[in-house]
This record gives C-alpha cells, sequence and structure tokens, in this order.
C-alpha cells in the first residue's frame, strides 16, 4: 500500500466496567456511592445522577456521557504513563520517538463528529483499537468500512475503536463537517471519528501514533493504557481482548 502519511506537513523538516452503583434513598434524595446524585464528585460536569443513567463512573473524571455513545469505561486511578519510548523512521531516513509495544500512553483529547472533546482515557478498561487515516486514502476507507460490524461484534469483550483522520481528501486539515460525513458513510454509530491536529513537528501527538509514515496506521491498546500492537496490520483486535 503506498500510503504516505503527513508527506506535506512535514517534507521540509526531512479496569473495564460500567458504573453500577447501588441506590438508596434518603430524605428523599437518592444516593449513590454515599453521595448526593445531585452532585459531581469527580468534576467532569455530569452530576452522579446523570453518570448512572448514562452506565459511566462518578467516581472517575475521564469516564463521562458522550453523544456518540461510546463503549466508556474506568479504571480506579488513571494509567501511569510511560511516554514513548520506540523510535520511528520515516522513508527519508529521519528518526523519532513514537510509542512502541509496552508503553503506557498518555491521554490525548481530540474533537470528535459530534463537536466534543473525547479523551483516551475515557476508555481505560477497555481495550482501544485506533486507527489513523485520511480521506484521500484509500486502503483507509476500506478499513473504515468494517469498523463498525467489529465493533458490533466486540463491543461486549471491551472494545473501542477509534478513527483519527489526518487530512481531508485534498490532504488539508479536516473538520468537522467532514468527520460527521466520514461518520455518516461508514454508518459509525458508537465509534468515535476524532480530528487529528496536523503536526508541526517530530514531537506532536500524531506522530507518537505513527511508527512508518504509512497508512492507515493501527495500534491496539490495553485496558490499563499499555501498547499491545504498534503499527503492526493488527486489523483484526480480537486476539487482544480479555
Amino acid at each position: 500500500m503506498s500510503r504516505f502519511l503527513l508527506a506535506l506537513s512535514l517534507a521540509a523538516l526531512g479496569c473495564a466496567a460500567d458504573a453500577d452503583e447501588e441506590a438508596t434513598e434518603e430524605g428523599g434524595n437518592t444516593v449513590l456511592g454515599g453521595a448526593s446524585d445531585d452532585g459531581d464528585d469527580d468534576g467532569d460536569g455530569f452530576t452522579n445522577a446523570e453518570e448512572a443513567d448514562a452506565g459511566t463512573n462518578p467516581d472517575y473524571e475521564y469516564s463521562r456521557p458522550y453523544t456518540g455513545g461510546y463503549n466508556v469505561g474506568f479504571c480506579d486511578t488513571p494509567p501511569e504513563p510511560t511516554g514513548p519510548t520506540g523510535t520511528a523512521t520515516n522513508r527519508n531516513g529521519v528518526s523519532y520517538t513514537a510509542y512502541t509495544e509496552g508503553d503506557v500512553a498518555n491521554n490525548f483529547t481530540m474533537i470528535d463528529q459530534h463537536g466534543e472533546e473525547v479523551d483516551l482515557y475515557s476508555f481505560c478498561g477497555k481495550t482501544v483499537m485506533i486507527a489513523l487515516s485520511a480521506g484521500w486514502c484509500g486502503p483507509c476507507r476500506g478499513l473504515a468500512a468494517t469498523m463498525q460490524a467489529v465493533q458490533d461484534t466486540y463491543r461486549d469483550q471491551g472494545l473501542q475503536i477509534i478513527e483519527i483522520i489526518t487530512a481531508d481528501n485534498s490532504y488539508n486539515e479536516p473538520d468537522v463537517d467532514f468527520l460527521a460525513g466520514w461518520a455518516h458513510q461508514y454508518e459509525f454509530e458508537d465509534i468515535p471519528v476524532l480530528l487529528g491536529p496536523e503536526p508541526k513537528s517530530w514531537t506532536d501527538e500524531l506522530m507518537l501514533w505513527e511508527l512508518d509514515g504509512f497508512i492507515p496506521t493501527v495500534f491496539i491498546v490495553g485496558p490499563d493504557g499499555t501498547v499491545l500492537s504498534a503499527d503492526d496490520d493488527a486489523h483484526d483486535p480480537s486476539p487482544f481482548l480479555q
């Protein structure tokens, strides 16, 4: 597959479970895990009651409802990231640091097709398949056409697929309308399509998730945030599910 990522912008540089709190009644006010339902224990902008209704965890700040109905998880504490420790090399022989197997990923936050900010750590406790794609990339579109079926098959086993779009059909940075169109075209029901900010340097977020400069790029991240497969053509997540 001949699809070189970021050829334009960088050439010049040469623990999974739903919130299951028992509710009791105290003085006419519902209590979740000992806290008032109109409180916001984790400070994420959603009340404890809203999180209980959505099946997210009111005690973990990254576990919160999303318009897209994603397979949100939680961990008792957030992952302890190592950051990237691998070495990537592009086709021009330029080397830079990227994630490799065994690394624990940092959180990232990107805008989805609904205009909402989505955190990677919202899926702590789930197995996450991250795909980097672009509108101009035919093989990326081929992969996207399979994603919802895979998500449907393995959602109950703790899978969440994330699609990150690095460019539109004209090699320009995508906008939310393009993300929404992508989600509609491939009938995504509960898969976030994220706006991947155009890298300005070798240390920018997207470069951390790219080992060879070609797309589609697929990483598999385990429930504790550990990279299980790094840009190794692992398009089937089932071997990594627990």
